[in-house]
């Protein structure tokens, strides 16, 4: 017996979950954000390069995209420096996070 079309199959229940809106905590509706130039610009690049690129991995054509995007007119950070990151801090082991190793006295 083949299978009904239901709504969670749909494009439009696909519609309806991509278009829901969240509560906070305060009982008000959050609706979600509008795509960013970089959402657009990759939108944009992705299938082209796919298309061009047969065979080529997502990855890939992140990678390339994003090379892109760092010279693309769209990019408001275009000429800028790029931000320094802070250095890494290395964790602490669990032998440092107990503290010293102290052996027990007897005071038999």
């Amino acid at each position: 017996m083949a299978k009904t079309a239901t709504d969670t199959t749909t494009k439009t229940a696909t519609r309806r979950a991509n278009a829901k809106t969240t509560r906070t905590k305060d009982g008000a509706t959050k609706t979600k954000r509008a795509p960013s130039a970089y959402n657009n610009f990759v939108k944009a690049h992705m299938s082209k390069y796919l298309a061009e690129n047969q065979g080529k991995t997502n990855r890939d054509a992140m990678t390339y995209i994003g090379a892109l995007w760092k010279d693309a007119p769209e990019n408001p950070n275009r000429g800028k420096e790029p931000v320094a990151r802070k250095p890494k801090v290395p964790k602490r082991s669990k032998k440092d996070a107990e503290g010293p190793q102290v052996e027990p006295s007897s005071d038999d």
